[in-house]
């Protein structure tokens, strides 16, 4: 299975680095919930064992939800302005918790699957942000692999192609 050039990688984690970075800032920014962004949405994911590892300043927090607390003890509300960022390919074909082809899937879903990879859909990445809010700086890094879901046949509409497996937030 031929993997995608790197060009094809730097463009598909770059696209969506910017859209993963416009939607979950504007949702923190909003107080929206943010549990869609997580590894935890995905079934296929939790059952291969992936559970997002979330650290804010050295705490581990447990979950989205538990973050999710945290932030609203902030008080008022909080405006992000993202600085810059930079995204990373990490793993040009990521399989953990992959849908299986089945034994009677055949040749087309098999063409199908390698399209997929050569596209960049079973990509990796990382994200490095550095924000400026309007009290204290801070950097945040990301870990994004694929919601198998989200590119599955017939899915549901407002699943993100890519969710968070780990997320690390320093203020500065």
């Amino acid at each position: 299975m031929a993997l995608p050039s790197p060009e094809t990688q730097a463009k598909v984690a770059s696209e969506a680095a910017q859209a993963f970075v416009d939607h979950f800032y504007e949702a923190l920014s909003k107080r929206r919930p943010i549990n869609n962004f997580y590894a935890s949405t995905s079934a296929r994911l939790t059952a291969a064992g992936v559970k997002p590892d979330i650290s804010i300043n050295g705490l581990l927090v447990p979950d989205a939800s538990a973050y999710e607390a945290l932030l609203e003890t902030q008080g008022g509300p909080v405006s992000y302005d993202i600085a810059s960022f930079d995204a990373q390919p990490v793993n040009p074909c990521f399989r953990i918790g992959e849908p299986e082809l089945g034994a009677g899937a055949g040749a087309g879903r098999d063409a199908t699957a390698a399209a997929a990879v050569r596209n960049g859909d079973r990509l990796s990445f990382a994200v490095q942000d550095d924000n400026e809010p309007l009290e204290k700086p801070f950097n945040e890094a990301f870990l994004l692999v694929p919601h198998w879901e989200a590119w599955g046949r017939n899915a549901s509409r407002g699943l993100r192609k890519w969710v968070i497996v780990s997320q690390n937030f320093r203020a500065l």
